[in-house]
């Protein structure tokens, strides 16, 4: 597996580096096929995604949508500078357009864009999306999607050189963090699951390996556990049915890494688990864990597990 990983990577940034652009160019992506007349200039990333692989390319866009209501952003209209994860590598104060599934119509249009960038979480509203300017919706759920589609935004956006070494360093990334896990972890059992907290801080859904969260923590050596179906939702008696090696929890909705850890510790079950004797339950953030799924997004994830994983 690990070597059919590296092989793909490998034949995507080849196939990436190819001679610039030239325009109009007719770019297939998950809601149907946009041709964009010239080099876009003017990007807006609809979602942590499409930012994640801009921000790769060394596109800073002009708008932004955010993924959740429960992220506090300002007023539509207004310059976002306080996006999560990514906010560092954001340097052109992009204006909120609203949220990724259904973005302020108005606001796109006044941005004048010259290109859109976004899921298909957006398809609904596609159509009206594309009146105000080309626009490419991409899948990036599952398991190296954005592998798929960082080449094809490269050649809508003649960033092929950029997409080539964003593919390098990803790869880079993956071999040099999977070298120190895969052997502390080999054999082992590790359960990924998210909860939201209060009410719901016994109940886990389960990120299976073939999601963008599972696959990332697969190639980096880890045995993901997989539930009888995708996002499987499951209790604490669950859980201990289950009976994991190692547990990374991810903070979801309102709550915080250190709110679920306190609950886990509280727990009469959970604080049993033989995971949690080992010391190998893991907090994280499920924004940066799920939302992000690009390149970036892994390399600061690759960056927290070796700190958390590696202590003992």
């Amino acid at each position: 597996m690990r070597t059919r990983l590296f092989s793909l990577l490998a034949a995507v940034a080849l196939g990436t580096a190819s001679a610039a652009t030239t325009y109009p160019v007719t770019v297939s992506h998950s809601a149907g096929s946009t041709t964009v007349p010239k080099k876009p200039l003017r990007v807006v990333a609809l979602g942590p995604h499409a930012l994640d692989l801009l921000l790769s390319l060394g596109v800073q866009p002009v708008g932004y949508g955010e993924a959740s209501t429960f992220i506090k952003t300002p007023a539509f209209g207004s310059p976002i500078r306080d996006i999560r994860n990514l906010g560092s590598r954001v340097t052109s104060s992009p204006v909120n357009v609203g949220d990724r599934f259904n973005p302020n119509l108005e606001i796109l249009t006044s941005l004048k864009p010259d290109l859109i960038v976004g899921e298909d979480y957006a398809a609904q509203v596609y159509p009206q999306l594309s009146r105000v300017a080309p626009t490419l919706l991409f899948k990036g759920i599952d398991r190296s999607e954005w592998q798929k589609t960082l080449p094809l935004l490269a050649r809508a956006l003649d960033r092929e050189a950029a997409a080539t070494a964003a593919l390098a360093t990803y790869t880079k990334g993956v071999q040099a963090t999977r070298a120190v896990l895969a052997p502390r972890f080999r054999n082992q059992k590790v359960l990924v699951v998210w909860t939201g907290g209060g009410e719901g801080k016994n109940t886990f859904n389960i990120s299976d390996h073939n999601d963008w969260t599972g696959g990332l923590l697969t190639d980096l050596g880890l045995g993901v556990v997989d539930g009888d179906k995708r996002d499987a939702v499951v209790s604490v008696e669950g859980l201990t049915a289950l009976d994991p090696d190692a547990v990374i929890v991810l903070a979801s909705g309102t709550n915080t890494p250190a709110r679920a850890r306190a609950d886990w510790n509280a727990g009469a079950l959970t604080s049993r688990l033989r995971a949690t004797r080992a010391g190998q339950v893991y907090f994280f953030d499920y924004h940066l864990f799920r939302r992000i799924r690009g390149p970036i997004a892994a390399q600061l994830i690759e960056r927290q597990l070796l700190r958390e994983m590696t202590r003992n």
